[in-house]
């Protein structure tokens, strides 16, 4: 069975990066510059090879030991020391100069092979008569800088992978440690005084209050483990949000609610206090625990979305508390956080009803 080219690419950057295949990358490298160092000198012995002895041999070596000398040079001491510390300007002069200094080896190499052999440049000499010196240094000095760039690319390539890898783990981590301040800062403020109320009431009505008890364990129970999971079913967090407002009617008297489940809602998954924020934001614009508020909560889950809608009718509400405005702002940015740009909330407010609907693309 043939190999997808996402299997290939993933074996070629391993190959590029791993530790495991270092020596593998050298000995590849050595090769290809010693076919590169043995095969200049013959080249320019071309039309007279009979005549060739060891000198060439020696010269090849030659070659051979100032290319690597000055490839190693490069990825163990300037790139390390000059590119990676972002000495630019010192980097850039210094290879240029060693470029220089291996375009000069290699053309003495080729002089001394005509000089030696006493004979004419050949048609693969710089010093070909039909060649422009200059034009053949500034195609050399490009194709050595290209070749010192490939070689490099090795250590370039190690050090992106993890800068990106190490980028990602943070922003990773921001993100979970926001999304934790976010979701503490919408723990519901009333259960403590709900502590309060179950106290109040146990001499005289110990029902009410192990209800109130029950209630308010479930609520903690949800926020202490099932809030500190990635994800949690969608019928879990509707549970939440009729325990929490269960537990606002006993405080509230005036309030009222209805919930609307339609669609598949037991298989979808959403983050934890996703919904709540939203019930908490509308029971604290009561006024007094005696005001009226009707609150109407739909959830509607499609294949790959969901929608919530909220409308909240409050005839007694007049003045709207300022924090209330910065809390929908914090709900606002935790969904930024989650959806980015998979989500859509509008919310509206006439005065006595307020309403609120969000869309998910899950």
């Amino acid at each position: 069975m043939p190999k997808s080219e996402g299997t290939y690419n993933s074996f070629m950057i391993n190959f590029l990066i791993d530790r495991k295949y270092r020596v593998a990358r050298h000995l590849l490298l050595i090769l290809f510059f010693v076919f590169v160092s043995f095969n200049l000198p013959f080249l320019t012995c071309a039309v007279f090879l009979d005549q060739v002895d060891h000198m060439v041999w020696y010269i090849s070596l030659a070659l051979l030991v100032s290319y690597l000398g000055g490839v190693y040079l490069h990825l163990y001491v300037l790139l390390p020391e000059l590119l990676l510390k972002n000495r630019y300007v010192l980097y850039t002069i210094t290879v240029s100069l060693l470029i220089f200094l291996m375009i000069l080896i290699s053309l003495g190499a080729d002089y001394g092979v005509t000089r030696y052999y006493d004979q004419e440049p050949t048609h693969y000499s710089y010093f070909y008569k039909d060649r422009i010196p200059a034009i053949e240094i500034a195609g050399n000095f490009f194709l050595y800088a290209l070749l010192i760039a490939g070689t490099s690319i090795t250590i370039l390539l190690r050090r992106w992978m993890q800068f990106s890898k190490r980028k990602n783990e943070l922003e990773k981590e921001n993100l979970k440690t926001e999304l934790e301040s976010l979701k503490d800062q919408i723990n519901p403020e009333f259960l403590f005084n709900m502590l309060d109320e179950a106290g109040e009431q146990t001499p005289n009505d110990p029902e009410r209050a192990s209800m109130v008890l029950m209630k308010l364990s479930k609520l903690l129970r949800y926020q202490l483990y099932d809030g500190k999971r990635e994800k949690v079913l969608l019928i879990s967090e509707i549970s939440f949000i009729e325990n929490f407002l269960d537990l606002a009617k006993v405080r509230y008297t005036g309030l009222n609610f209805t919930v609307t489940k339609e669609g598949k809602l037991s298989r979808k998954l959403v983050p934890p206090l996703l919904f709540i924020p939203f019930a908490i934001y509308y029971v604290k614009l009561l006024p007094s625990v005696s005001s009226p508020m009707d609150i109407h909560f739909t959830f509607r889950a499609g294949e790959k979305e969901l929608f919530f809608s909220c409308i909240c009718f409050a005839p007694g509400i007049t003045d709207k508390d300022p924090e209330n405005g910065r809390e929908l702002e914090d709900i606002r940015h935790r969904l930024d956080l989650l959806f980015k740009e998979s989500y859509t909330l509008d919310t509206v407010d006439e005065g006595t009803i307020c309403r609120t609907n969000l869309y998910i693309k899950l």
